[in-house]
């Protein structure tokens, strides 16, 4: 059997607030075992998708990337490919690739030149936030 790790977590939840909630006397209780369900259900999404999520940022991040970069090293961290997507894996490829947009964020914010590069990392950033933003709403 492979166990469906966000579901779990998100029934989990679901009983926090369904059934263990109500029957807290404290406000404190209450609100500490709500703030935990809904961390739950972050973990939960962050099962079932954060590893996509990170896969799209770093296509997103080497297209960007791809047109800048002047040195050897900046070209094997943006044309290296990923060895596993285990978690572990892709975040530090995703590491890897934010900080040298970083760099090149930077770089194109103090050289008019680089305003095209500019606005791609500015619209890069929108995205991201989308992507990653928590919905851990049950």
């Amino acid at each position: 059997m492979i166990p469906l790790t966000d579901q779990s977590l998100r029934n989990l939840s679901q009983r926090i607030l369904v059934t263990l909630l109500p029957e807290f006397s404290s406000e404190y209780a209450m609100s500490d075992a709500a703030s935990l369900a809904l961390l739950m259900n972050a973990i939960a999404d962050e099962l079932a998708e954060g590893i996509q999520r990170r896969l799209e940022d770093i296509v997103e991040m080497q297209t960007i990337l791809s047109g800048c970069v002047t040195t050897g090293v900046e070209r094997d961290i943006v044309e290296r490919t990923l060895e596993s997507y285990t978690l572990k894996a892709v975040n530090e490829r995703h590491d890897e690739l934010t900080k040298l947009l970083v760099i090149w964020h930077e770089k194109s914010e103090s050289d008019d030149a680089l305003a095209a590069l500019a606005a791609d990392i500015w619209h890069y950033l929108r995205h991201h936030a989308n992507r990653h933003a928590i919905t851990a709403i049950p």
